[in-house]
């Protein structure tokens, strides 16, 4: 028998198991990024991990219909990905209006208690 014959479907079965694992540790790290980013990109990374353990499946099992599966797959990550930074970017543009209205309204405090500080002072020095 041909060793590569014998040999490629170990290693298959190894990559699969790799790519599992893998997955399972970026599973976990996309839990508990602190930030919305790292979510992203965990999910963008699971996609792209189960999409290769797809093709390991393809390769092992010789079935070529899984190859469309893959593909389609791929599709729906990306999908999922863009329409994810689509709302993180929407969710970060609100956070930034509303920080400058709170520091508008802030500065529009510190005004106002300046010019009543102000007046009473003027009004002090008049008696």
């Amino acid at each position: 028998m041909d060793p590569l014959t014998t040999l490629a479907p170990r290693m298959l079965t190894g990559a699969m198991v790799i790519l599992a694992a893998c997955a399972l540790a970026t599973l976990f790290r996309t839990f508990i990024g602190p930030r919305m980013s790292d979510r992203i990109v965990g999910v963008n990374m699971i996609g792209t991990q189960a999409v290769c353990l797809i093709v390991c499946l393809v390769l092992r099992l010789r079935e070529d219909w899984l190859m469309d599966i893959a593909i389609v797959y791929a599709m729906f990550s990306f999908l999922a990905v863009a329409v994810l930074t689509k709302m993180d970017i929407g969710v970060y543009r609100q956070w930034r209006i509303d920080q400058e209205k709170s520091r508008r309204r802030h500065q529009e405090t510190r005004e106002a208690y300046k010019k009543a500080h102000a007046d009473r002072r003027h009004r002090r020095s008049k008696s």
